[in-house]
């Protein structure tokens, strides 16, 4: 959008919770913290929160019901009446995306998502319903209650991982615009940015230990802080220097992985599976869907509880039903399945509490934290990250005092905080965002960029295997030819700028006139590469642009230009001769450098949430 729009509205696609929010350009001005957001109710246990499961229904011919809450409803009832197999309900699904490309599945045009009962569903269709739900909502919101915004002048922010893709936010970006979102009313930010940019607003005092201290002494011009994004699939780690005039500089690429809290979920319940053994777990899950419901929200509660010091269990719901089936199936009591199970003196059942074991509780916990402190250190020994002074942590997951604990301890020499409400840091931050997308002034180079290119064969430094001729003379096809290099600051705005010609003057070539010109983009993981075919090369993009008047000249003359825009590049090729641009949106890839020894196996652990499906 050219001019300020007159509202920006942030959706948040949360691997466990879902919501958005919004703010007009006057609240803006006034208070760039005023930030609305919309509260959800559930019927089952009669609250509300600020955020909606990532839970979606759809009809026998796949065709939209319900979202978040009334979804999880709706799909009880289809459960109780044994009707499963005429519905699509899928929960969490923000991580099919990113599983999906971890396993080297090409996600660029669509891919399929299994459903809880093991259907197949076009996880295009599954994002770009959710977000035209919230676009629906928000529009009827604005109806509802005269709020006076005009269509055209909204601004619609999607935050997504920084450790996403070039492929993932492409996905992202189709499945807004398939919502209905004009591409030009669209932008993506990244999460743990959006983070920072509400904390750098903020200007509230913080409790430590005690002494009140404030948001600002953190905030200062020149401090370099590490934002995690804690949330319930994947974590974030970016580091940043803040700049004068509340600017934002990404000083580190970004760290992180599919940690996040759902990981502890589902230790929790591969314990239920060994105590209670599958076939027993299943009979209760599909027999009595809502007190599954309530005995795992109960757990999400019991995850982020504090610990007192002389604490030496934690409590969490256990369904009566659960006790009944598994009693009822090994003819035993419970405190005997407990006895001669591998948690015997770990566990007890004491009504409808099952107390669990400190240590036992903490090792639900282990996978994920050792991960997270791992990755923070490897961030931290980087030399322009070696005086960050302070952490903060946001997400759902932050919330978990046992993350806090363990950052806290582990990073003493760190200033550790967790701004008012940090499981909404990330939506309002992107709303501040989208008024101000100037506000984070320059990223990482992750890759070397470039195009291909073709130069003058010099027979005593390039290979023959690439030589060729071309209009009379010898070339040497496949030259990496650099714009921007790997690791290097680059500032929003910046421009860099490639000269391309091309000649068709022999009679051979004529025919070439009429076909279009294809400039390859190419990244390499490497500083300085020769070819495109060297180790740690690959295409990312293509610009196709049409000859002018349906042909070229004998001699074509031009540059390819990189522009440094936001979460983006934009490629672009410029006619010299017509001054005509032809150009495409390059996603400014973030790099993930996976650890010797990463389990990187651990994602096709058996989850026994899904035991009515392909884990049967």
């Amino acid at each position: 959008m050219n001019e300020p729009p007159q509202c920006v509205v942030a959706i948040d696609i949360g691997s466990s919770g879902c919501g958005y929010a919004f703010s007009a350009d006057y609240t803006f001005c006034n208070n760039p913290c005023d930030v609305s957001t919309y509260r959800w109710f559930a019927e089952v246990g009669k609250f509300t929160s600020l955020k909606t499961p990532a839970a979606i229904l759809f009809d026998s011919k796949q065709e939209f019901v319900s979202f978040g809450y009334n979804a999880q409803e709706k799909y009880i009832t289809v459960l109780e009446s044994n009707d499963k197999n005429n519905w699509y309900y899928i929960e969490g699904f923000k991580m099919a995306l990113y599983s999906a490309v971890e396993s080297g599945e090409d996600v660029r045009d669509d891919f399929s998502i299994k459903e809880m009962s093991g259907k197949a569903v076009s996880a295009k269709t599954v994002f770009s319903s959710a977000i035209k739900y919230f676009y629906g909502h928000f529009l009827k919101e604005v109806q509802e209650n005269n709020l006076g915004f005009q269509r055209e002048k909204i601004h619609w922010i999607i935050s997504v991982p920084a450790i996403w893709t070039d492929s993932c936010k492409q996905f992202m970006r189709e499945s807004a615009i398939m919502a209905g979102i004009p591409g030009k009313q669209f932008s993506l930010v990244y999460e743990p940015e959006a983070a920072s940019i509400y904390a750098r607003f903020l200007q509230i005092d913080k409790v430590d230990a005690g002494q009140n201290q404030t948001f600002l002494k953190t905030f200062q011009p020149g401090t370099k802080l590490l934002v995690v994004d804690a949330g319930g699939g994947t974590v974030d780690i970016s580091a940043q220097q803040v700049l004068d005039g509340n600017g934002l500089k990404i000083i580190h690429k970004v760290r992180g992985g599919d940690y996040g809290g759902n990981t502890v979920n589902m230790a929790f319940r591969q314990m239920l599976f060994r105590l209670f053994s599958g076939p027993s777990l299943l009979k209760f899950k599909k027999e009595y869907p809502i007190d599954y419901m309530e005995m795992m929200r109960s757990f999400e509660r019991t995850k982020i509880r504090p610990i007192k010091p002389d604490d030496k269990t934690v409590s969490t719901m256990i369904a009566a039903p659960l006790l009944e089936i598994s009693e009822e199936d090994s003819e035993c009591h419970i405190h005997e399945i407990i006895k001669s199970s591998q948690y015997a003196g770990q566990l007890r059942v004491k009504r409808d509490k099952l107390l669990i074991n400190l240590a036992l509780f903490k090792d639900f916990f282990e996978h994920s934290l050792n991960e997270l402190v791992i990755d923070m250190q490897e961030v931290l020994e980087h030399k322009r990250c070696a005086d960050v002074s302070a952490v903060m942590l946001v997400g759902g997951f932050a919330e978990c005092e046992l993350l806090r604990k363990t950052v806290t301890q582990t990073f003493q020499q760190k200033e550790v905080f967790v701004p008012h409400e940090g499981g909404l840091s990330v939506l309002r931050g992107a709303v501040i965002y989208g008024h101000t997308p100037q506000i984070v002034s320059s990223r990482i180079c992750n890759y070397t960029y470039g195009i291909a290119v073709s130069k003058p064969f010099k027979a005593d430094v390039m290979p023959m295997d690439k030589c060729y001729e071309h209009d009379g003379e010898l070339w040497c096809r496949d030259m990496f030819e650099i714009s921007y290099k790997i690791d290097t600051v680059v500032n929003i705005g910046d421009k860099k700028q490639i000269e391309l010609n091309d000649t068709f003057l022999k009679d051979e070539v004529q025919h070439r006139r009429e076909e279009p010109l294809r400039v390859d983009i190419v990244i390499s993981d490497k500083e300085d590469p020769t070819f495109i075919t060297d180790e740690g090369c690959r295409k990312h993009a293509m610009i196709i642009v049409q000859p002018p008047k349906g042909q070229w000249p004998q001699i074509v003359r031009g540059y390819v230009e990189f522009e440094i825009a936001g979460t983006e590049m934009i490629g672009s090729y410029i006619n010299s001769e017509t001054n005509d641009r032809t150009s495409i949106i390059i996603e400014f890839l973030p790099r993930i450098e996976h650890r010797v020894g990463n389990d990187s196996e651990r994602r096709r652990v058996f989850d026994p949430d899904r035991i009515d499906t392909d884990n049967e």
